[in-house]
C-alpha cells in the first residue's frame, strides 16, 4: 500500500470527540462523489481513506480517456442531486461564456471531454473540502485484496498484506474490480502498434460493445490504425444514441406479487401503454421501466433476483446504457467501410495478444470475492446497503456499477449521485452520522 497525500490538513484537527475513520475503495467517479457526499452530509469530524489499485483521483480524465465524450449529457452528470443543472451550469460560467457554443446547442445537452468533467468533479471536490476544516482526506494507492466483514469493525487487507480498520467501507469501484479502464486503452494501443509493423496482419478483436469499445476503436482510426477491427459483442449490435429528454413517464402501480415473471408482465405492458402514448420514444420508455423495476425489486425474493441477474441484466444494461449521437454516428460511418465489423462473441480465457477485453460489466462474482461471499446469496438495496442471505451486512455500502451486478442499477451517473447520497444517509444503523436533510 503507498500512502500519496493527506488533502484538507491545514489548521487544527478537532479534539475531545471521536474521529470517524472512514474507506472509500476506488478514486474514479463513483468514488469522487461519494467523498463529496460525505462532505456535504456527514456533520461529524471524520478521516476518509480514497483507495484506488492504480489511479489518482481524477485520472479518468487523464491521457487518450480524456479526450473521449462523456457517455451521458451535462444534464446527467451533476454531482449534486438537489442542482441537477449543475455542471450544465459550470460550463456556462467556466467554459462556453465567452464562446458561441452556447448559442449552438444547450448546454445541458452537450457531450464534453472527459478530461473537462474530470476538472468539474474536481472542482466540486475542492470547494466541499475547503468547507470542512474538520476533514481530512488521504489518498492511496494500494489493491484492497480482501474486505473482512466479519471483524468488529470493517477490515481491508492490501495485496502487500497490510491491514487497515474502518468505522465504515463504501465499495465503489466503478468496473475496476472486473476489468480496470486503463488497462484496456493500454493493451489496445499495444495491439495496435505491434500489429501496424505487419504486412498481412490478423485482425485486432475488441471484445464489449459499450462506450469504452467505442471510444478505443474512434481513437485508434483517428491516429492512423488501418488494420482491420472485430468487435466480438453478445448482443451483435451497438447501444443506442442519447436523445433529448421528454420528460417523465407514469408508470401504473406495480404489483405487489414476488414473481419475477409476474413482475416483468407487468412491466412490458407498461411499456407497451407508455410507448403507444409517447410516440415512440423509446429512451423514455426503458427510464420509466427501470425506475419501476427498482421498486418491484423490493418485493422479490433472493430466488428471483437471482434469476434476474442470470438472464435478464445483461440485456437491461444494454437498452440503459447509450452512447453520445456523435460517437454512435461515426461508429456506424466506420462499420460501414467493411474495416470494422461485427464477430460472435469469444472467451478471452483462450483470447491471442490481438484480443482486447473492453467490457464495462461489473462482476458480482468479483464483488462477493473481495467480500469471501456467494455472490447468490448477496442483494444490495437502492442505497447502497449490502445484504448476505437477507441480513444487513453492517458499516458497508456498495455505490455505483459495481452495484448494478447484483441488481438492476445504477446504470447512469445520476442515479450513482443519488444512490451515493442517500447511502451516506442510511449508514446512521452502524453509528456512522446524524445527517443534515438534503
Amino acid at each position: 500500500m503507498f500512502f500519496e497525500r493527506g488533502v484538507g490538513e491545514d489548521g487544527p484537527w478537532p479534539t475531545g470527540g471521536p474521529i470517524l475513520k472512514i474507506a472509500i475503495i476506488g478514486a474514479g467517479p463513483s468514488g469522487l462523489v461519494t467523498a463529496i457526499a460525505l462532505m456535504k452530509r456527514l456533520h461529524r469530524p471524520f478521516e476518509a481513506w480514497l483507495i484506488d489499485a492504480e489511479d489518482a483521483p481524477g485520472a479518468f480524465g487523464n491521457g487518450a480517456a480524456g479526450m473521449a465524450p462523456t457517455t451521458e449529457p451535462a444534464r446527467d452528470l451533476s454531482v449534486a442531486p438537489e442542482r441537477p443543472d449543475d455542471f450544465a451550469d459550470w460550463l456556462k460560467s467556466n467554459w462556453l461564456a465567452d464562446g458561441t457554443i452556447a448559442t449552438l446547442r444547450r448546454p445541458q445537452d452537450l457531450h464534453v471531454p472527459r478530461a473537462l468533467y474530470r476538472d468539474y468533479v474536481m472542482a466540486r471536490f475542492g470547494e466541499a473540502l475547503s468547507l470542512r476544516k474538520d476533514v481530512r482526506i488521504r489518498t492511496f494507492r494500494g489493491h484492497v485484496r480482501h474486505v473482512d466483514i466479519d471483524a468488529a469493525m470493517p477490515r481491508l487487507v492490501f495485496r502487500d498484506g497490510e491491514c487497515a480498520d474502518f468505522d465504515h467501507v463504501f465499495v465503489a469501484t466503478g468496473f475496476g474490480v472486473a476489468q480496470r479502464e486503463a488497462a484496456s486503452w493500454q493493451a489496445a494501443h499495444a495491439a495496435a502498434d505491434r500489429l501496424s509493423g505487419h504486412e498481412n496482419p490478423p485482425p485486432l478483436t475488441l471484445v464489449g460493445n459499450g462506450p469504452r469499445l467505442a471510444a478505443i476503436l474512434l481513437h485508434l482510426r483517428a491516429n492512423g490504425y488501418a488494420g482491420d477491427i472485430h468487435v466480438a459483442a453478445a448482443s451483435g449490435r451497438l447501444p443506442q444514441p442519447h436523445v433529448r429528454s421528454h420528460g417523465g413517464i407514469a408508470f401504473g402501480e406495480p404489483p405487489a406479487g414476488r414473481s419475477l415473471q409476474e413482475a416483468f408482465r407487468y412491466v412490458r405492458r407498461e411499456c407497451r401503454t407508455a410507448e403507444a402514448r409517447e410516440g415512440g420514444h423509446w429512451q423514455a420508455v426503458v427510464d420509466a421501466a427501470s425506475a419501476r423495476l427498482a421498486v418491484v425489486w423490493r418485493n422479490l425474493p433472493q430466488a428471483e433476483r437471482n434469476r434476474y441477474r442470470r438472464h435478464l441484466l445483461r440485456l437491461h444494461r444494454h437498452f440503459s446504457i447509450r452512447l453520445a449521437a456523435d460517437v454512435h454516428r461515426r461508429l456506424g460511418t466506420e462499420i460501414e467501410t467493411g474495416r470494422t465489423r461485427f464477430v460472435p462473441p469469444r472467451s478471452l480465457k483462450s483470447a491471442d495478444e490481438n484480443t482486447v477485453d473492453c467490457r464495462e460489466v461489473p462482476s458480482a462474482r468479483a464483488l462477493a470475492g473481495l467480500l469471501s461471499r456467494d455472490a447468490a446469496a448477496l442483494s444490495i438495496d437502492d442505497g447502497g446497503r449490502l445484504s448476505n442471505h437477507g441480513a444487513p451486512v453492517p458499516a458497508l455500502s456498495v455505490i455505483g456499477p459495481i452495484a448494478s451486478s447484483l441488481r438492476p442499477g445504477p446504470f447512469t451517473f445520476a442515479e450513482t449521485v443519488r444512490q451515493a447520497y442517500r447511502a451516506v444517509l442510511a449508514a446512521t444503523p452502524h453509528g456512522l452520522a446524524r445527517t443534515s436533510q438534503p
